[in-house]
């Protein structure tokens, strides 16, 4: 079976190969939820800081490896650092189902989220190299459904395994054993997806020697009809764009990710149970899931106001959590949040392959929107708590929710007013077909993209009037 990638097509084993990466991406740190109420009792000697190093440690450690992860990317040892993430990744997973102490388990903890930091980058990245067009935002779409789906099954799993034995719950680690028996077939992504455009080694002797290298020429209109008037390059990337969106990331992972913290604190308020707070987390994971499967077809319903309708549902469902106490309705309100952030996070990705001058630089430009993610992630109570320390309202479990809000309505008025610019503009380009030439500019070879982009400016002049951020 063959799928389409819009310049050809490429083997199903293939496709499942990269889709496997992404079944383990969002597991670090989970085995240890179930049990981290009982470690006092398994390691009676057990201080709170060492719990806490336990959940905190694998997704510190997994930034700087994203970082290393997208630099190894730009080499063509892409499947070789793939296969040593993983390996590493099964390692840590091995040794802790027979880990006997809580310091070992630390050190594990720590070699997990090197080996998920390597992979991270790849899951999405891959996707950039093949996949052009409207086929690149739908498999950006199926790939976070992918995420979010092994994340609900896996929490269900290791609650399960956790009432067995402390041990099993590290099983769920073992997950990327199915990327490591795919790993081969990832040699028959065509050579020519990895290779190095022309303009590329001037873009590096540039940056170390401006008054002796060219600058490679930029279009004035991107393959997408998004203008780079203005756009200062450095490094191959669009320093404006690359600010602009993951300025607009960090928020949308940011206001999502406040459920997932306070959630635990106010439904108890309200009389509602621990299981009441998995159930409605887990569905706000599985409407990332299904709108994930169908990313393009809901683009092209909605078209350039698609960025809003994301917005607004955020939005909306945060609102839902101030105006009731009702369980139902949490359940709705999570799951409308989920539905907003599944349908940003593809057009996000794929984004983010068009910060960069080259597509060799693709996959670090997704690590670079990874790490906003975990930065988001990790400031979510320092943010909320340094508000609530202004309005007085410490004490308050509603105030985050109130905030979060706030914050939702002021963006989404933002991005009603930049619609028409890159960090929010739809183009046709993501849900439609485009003619065989240009559906192989943007990926198969950037200096072509550069030359077909400079050809056309004249005539794409509406788009050439948007502004690049």
């Amino acid at each position: 079976m063959q799928i389409k990638t819009g310049k050809g097509s490429i083997s199903m084993i293939v496709v499942l190969a990269i889709w496997s990466l992404s079944l383990a991406v969002d597991l670090p740190g989970l085995a240890v939820t179930p049990i981290e109420g009982s470690l006092h009792t398994i390691f009676p000697d057990v201080t709170d800081f060492k719990i806490q190093l336990l959940t905190v440690l694998p997704n510190v450690v997994i930034i700087p490896f994203v970082l290393l992860s997208g630099k190894l990317s730009e080499t063509r040892h892409k499947v070789l650092v793939i296969a040593l993430g993983t390996i590493m990744y099964i390692i840590a997973g091995v040794l802790s189902i027979g880990s006997k102490s809580l310091t070992m388990l630390i050190w594990l903890s720590c070699l997990l989220g090197a080996g998920c930091g390597l992979i991270l980058p790849f899951s999405t990245g891959l996707i950039a190299d093949v996949f052009v067009g409207k086929y690149r935002t739908k498999q950006m779409g199926i790939i976070s459904a992918i995420g979010n789906i092994a994340l609900v099954g896996a929490t269900f799993v290791v609650g399960f395994l956790a009432a067995k034995s402390w041990h099993l719950p590290f099983l769920v680690y073992l997950i990327p054993l199915i990327s490591l028996v795919l790993i081969p077939f990832l040699n028959k992504i065509p050579k020519s997806d990895y290779g190095t455009p022309a303009n590329e080694a001037s873009v590096a002797d540039a940056d170390k020697d401006p008054s002796k290298a060219q600058r490679p020429v930029v279009p004035a209109v991107d393959v997408d009809g998004f203008s780079t008037k203005g756009q200062h390059v450095a490094g191959g990337f669009y320093i404006g764009r690359t600010i602009w969106l993951l300025l607009a990331y960090f928020f949308f992972v940011f206001a999502t990710s406040v459920p997932a913290y306070y959630l635990p604190d106010l439904m108890p308020e309200y009389h509602m149970s621990t299981e009441d707070v998995s159930v409605v987390t887990s569905v706000f994971y599985a409407a990332m899931f299904l709108i994930g499967l169908c990313v393009t077809g809901v683009m092209k319903v909605f078209r350039k106001v698609t960025f809003i309708l994301a917005m607004a549902l955020v939005a909306g469902g945060m609102l839902l959590f101030i105006v009731t106490r009702s369980y139902p309705v949490f359940i709705l309100a999570y799951g409308i949040v989920g539905l907003g952030n599944g349908l940003a996070q593809p057009i996000f990705y794929t984004k983010a392959t068009e910060l960069c001058v080259s597509n060799t630089k693709s996959t670090l430009a997704l690590a670079y929107l990874q790490v906003a993610n975990y930065v988001a992630i990790s400031l979510v109570p320092v943010i909320v708590d340094f508000f609530a320390d202004i309005f007085g309202m410490q004490h308050s479990e509603i105030f985050p929710f109130y905030f979060v809000t706030a914050a939702c309505a002021l963006v989404l008025v933002f991005v009603i007013i930049r619609v028409n610019h890159f960090t929010f503009g739809i183009k046709p380009y993501y849900y439609e077909d485009v003619d065989s030439d240009s559906s192989e500019t943007p990926a198969s070879d950037p200096s072509k993209s550069v030359a077909a982009s400079s050809q056309t400016a004249t005539s794409a002049a509406a788009p050439a009037a948007a502004s690049a951020s």
